[in-house]
């Protein structure tokens, strides 16, 4: 039998991140020295806290930097008022291997993307970050996008108070965190939040089917609440809850368009992560797991729970997901070093919901996904990469198959297989540029390579399409100042 949340338990977690969120904003108000750039926070330059010189891939320092609260450092450069922000633009060249109908990427009222060539201003945000309080930091990022219509929101959000004790000879690290988005909170860069690549391209066929905390991560209309500690700088437990975000509060976050966009989380689904991490002289290694699992209101043609469907009629439907991830790199020497990551996630689906509208939809599903990476990182300044990412999962004609060109698949298949090969430059972010720590780029080249795309090689959208002609080149600039 199903339960239906009771309208208390659905807006329980809205109820108390909003009251964070409030507490937050209320400190504004207080001369307590908050910064916009890390940087000019605590008077590092961007490579102490970033193994790359513009991040967002942790240090050691940078790690324990965010969970202690972003509050360290007490090194303005400018004015207080000034020092809370910074902004990004964020720019890029698509080129896809073959021409596709114009506006399949992107189709509304300010930009229709071209059949083959793309150039966007991809976004550009402004950030609040850094100690507003001795022991609450935060970490928020608003978004503009140009190409469309709607175009800001709050991309990203993390407000946390942390402090330390010692506890029978140990040293605990803890905290609370109010954020955005499952993995948000997370510090490696095999959490959805932070993966590599770490800007993708909005202009670029893509698989049909992704993780469920990827998918929470792409359009951030989740909010949630989880508390943390690291034990001994080695063991790190987290655990939390994340509901949807309510029509009002999506409206004043600016994601009430995208609120349809993924099955919408009823009541709480319970978060957690943990972890295990070791620096060996030159090595340092990590292994851990994380995952979601709650039951959701199905996205029946993007449209919201509570305003235009009842949750009563369709029930809701279960997921699960869980990752098991691990991060090697070792210094070879002052410039030199190499790295190796890798993350399989696994989602359990049980359809109820769906069910109830398409009968096309299996009763149960499950989605794998491996990924394995590898880098070398020169000087903190070049950067070359490789990956492999394979999906496979339970055939769905309900979920996988919208029937169409490009976008479909004819088997109903969520399995693909893709390579990517990527060059980073970052010239600035080492402290000895003369505009540091107020200016620093990257310029990122990918290709991504598809040998199986939504289910097979050829014909797999069942209009003739292989899985090579959606082969990507892209180039971006990220800029922050």
């Amino acid at each position: 039998m199903n339960h239906y949340p009771s309208k208390d338990e659905s807006e329980f977690f809205d109820k108390i991140s909003v009251a964070l969120l409030t507490f937050i904003a209320s400190v504004y108000s207080f001369d307590a020295n908050a910064t916009a750039a890390f940087s000019r926070q605590t008077g590092e330059s961007c490579a102490t806290c970033h193994m790359q010189g513009y991040g967002p891939w942790l240090t050691e320092y940078g790690t324990k930097f965010k969970l202690d609260g972003y509050v360290a450092g007490d090194a303005a450069k400018v004015p207080t008022l000034l020092n809370n922000f910074s902004a990004e633009i964020v720019s890029s060249v698509t080129n896809v291997a073959s021409a596709v109908p114009q506006g399949t990427y992107i189709q509304n009222s300010k930009y229709t993307s071209n059949a083959q060539t793309n150039v966007l201003n991809d976004w550009d945000s402004i950030y609040y970050t850094g100690r507003v309080l001795p022991k609450v930091g935060v970490y928020f990022q608003i978004n503009f996008t140009p190409q469309t219509s709607r175009n800001i929101s709050l991309s990203m959000a993390d407000m946390r108070f942390a402090d330390h004790l010692n506890f029978e000879g140990h040293n605990v690290q803890y905290g609370i965190t109010a954020n955005n988005a499952p993995t948000m909170s997370d510090t490696w860069m095999t959490s959805f939040a932070w993966m590599y690549p770490y800007t993708t391209s909005s202009a670029a066929v893509a698989p049909n089917a992704t993780p469920w905390l990827q998918q929470l991560m792409a359009s951030p209309t989740s909010v949630g609440m989880t508390a943390y500690t690291k034990i001994d700088n080695h063991w790190y437990f987290e655990a939390g809850g994340y509901t949807n975000q309510s029509i009002t509060m999506g409206q004043g976050f600016g994601q009430a368009m995208n609120l349809g966009a993924n099955d919408a989380i009823v009541g709480g689904a319970g978060y957690w992560r943990v972890y295990w991490d070791q620096v060996f002289g030159a090595h340092h290694i990590m292994f851990g797991s994380y995952g979601l699992t709650g039951n959701v209101a199905p996205n029946i043609a993007g449209q919201i729970p509570g305003q235009n469907y009842s949750v009563a009629t369709t029930g809701t439907s279960s997921k699960q997901e869980v990752n098991l991830d691990s991060n090697y790199y070792y210094m070879m020497d002052d410039k030199n070093m190499l790295m190796v990551m890798w993350r399989y996630t696994h989602d359990n689906i049980k359809n109820a919901a769906y069910l109830q509208t398409n009968n096309k939809v299996n009763a149960s599903d499950n989605l794998n996904n491996n990924m394995l990476m590898g880098m070398w990182t020169y000087d903190k300044t070049y950067n070359l990469a490789f990956s492999w990412n394979h999906q496979w999962g339970t055939a769905d004609m309900g979920l996988y198959n919208n029937g169409s060109p490009i976008t479909g698949s004819a088997n109903g298949s969520p399995n693909s297989n893709s390579f990517l090969v990527e060059v980073d430059y970052i010239p600035f972010g080492k402290g000895t540029f003369f505009m540091d720590p107020y200016f620093n780029m990257r310029l990122s080249l990918q290709y991504w390579a598809y040998t199986q795309f939504n289910g097979a090689t050829t014909n797999y959208d069942g209009y003739g399409r292989s899985a090579g002609q959606n082969n990507t080149t892209y180039f971006v600039t990220n800029i922050n100042f």
